[in-house]
């Protein structure tokens, strides 16, 4: 009978590089989708900040509403810009 502990040994030694490819490419993919969700939340989290700014905003906690004075003569209303334009 013939001895086939060295075709045993090197197809151990090849499945056992299959593995550590699979092990580093599920490594490489882990990290990849890591950093895809970090940004992803970092997105989000920047767009929930500029709500909530908003809300505040709105709410008048950040800034009061200033009116301004209505000049009547110093610049022609919209309507009468665009009966201007139409009249030419």
């Amino acid at each position: 009978m013939r001895d086939i502990r060295s075709d045993l040994e090197e197809r151990a030694h090849i499945v056992q590089e299959q593995v550590r490819a699979a092990h580093a490419h599920f490594e490489r993919m882990a990290q990849q989708l890591q950093s895809e969700r970090d940004a992803r939340v970092s997105d989000l989290k920047e767009t929930l900040g500029m709500i909530d700014r908003l809300m505040q905003f709105e709410t008048g906690t950040v800034a009061k509403v200033v009116t301004l004075e209505n000049v009547p003569g110093s610049q022609p209303s919209l309507t009468e810009r665009i009966r201007a334009a139409n009249a030419s």
